[in-house]
């Protein structure tokens, strides 16, 4: 039950995002803007002479028409934009990295684990990683969201890159004989990837990225990698060291 909840949150980080943009498309425009004569602001003046003159003294916080006002304004929004980028960037590229081992050590688990607690694991941990995946490679889609970056499309458009130990491990347990010994090292190895996992998720929520969707994604799945360690967790001291 607490995994179906799981993958329906998953779904929902998602899906609401796209349903709360089509919502805001619905409400209707006024197609008639009022002149700015008539858009008065005390602290500039009655009309569009003292407003001018206003601009040109400069000092008051109001005086947004200044050259130099205008060029902070235009440039402190990029700069977050792009290192906001960044960081969605290289969250989906280690995240689905990660997913993509996890998802193999337990792919080879499903015909060799002999303990039906390690083999119920793998069947759990396959469902939820292509899940996983599966959201990831939606934020490719430029119309999927309403606040995806460049980078979270770039990075999810993009086959990850698997680092050379998590590469050797995979094709270990490609190698491995099933039974107890297997067991133990498969147990081992989803120990460490949750473990990487869940910095994963921690060091990116820290930033405080503005990217709605993936920062929903993440906070979901800290939660779940939580779980599944401590489930690792008891599966090792059953089976032993």
């Amino acid at each position: 039950m607490s995994r179906r909840l799981v993958i329906a949150g998953l779904m929902a980080a998602v899906a609401i995002p796209a349903f709360a943009q089509q919502q805001n498309q619905a409400i209707p425009q006024s197609t008639t803007p009022q002149p700015a004569e008539t858009q008065t602001n005390p602290a500039l003046g009655q009309n569009a002479q003292q407003r001018q003159q206003r601009t040109q003294q400069g000092g008051a916080p109001q005086d947004t028409q200044t050259p130099a006002r205008q060029g902070q304004a235009n440039s402190a929004p990029a700069a977050m934009g792009e290192a906001q980028s960044q960081a969605d960037r290289q969250y989906i590229q280690q995240a689905l990295a990660l997913g993509t081992v996890s998802l193999q050590q337990s792919n080879f688990a499903l015909s060799k684990a002999q303990n039906p607690r390690v083999k119920q694991f793998a069947e759990f941990e396959v469902g939820e990683q292509n899940l996983l995946a599966e959201i990831m490679h939606s934020f490719a889609d430029p119309n999927a969201t309403a606040s995806t970056t460049r980078g979270a499309q770039a990075a999810a458009s993009t086959a990850p890159e698997l680092p050379a130990k998590d590469a050797q491990a995979m094709e270990r347990l490609s190698k491995a004989e099933a039974g107890a010994a297997f067991d133990k090292d498969y147990v081992a190895l989803q120990i460490q990837g949750h473990q990487e996992l869940l910095k994963l998720q921690e060091s990116y929520l820290k930033q405080g990225s503005g990217n709605r969707e993936t920062t929903n994604v993440a906070k979901l799945a800290r939660g779940q990698i939580q779980e599944h360690l401590t489930m690792l967790q008891d599966m090792q001291k059953e089976l032993g060291r």
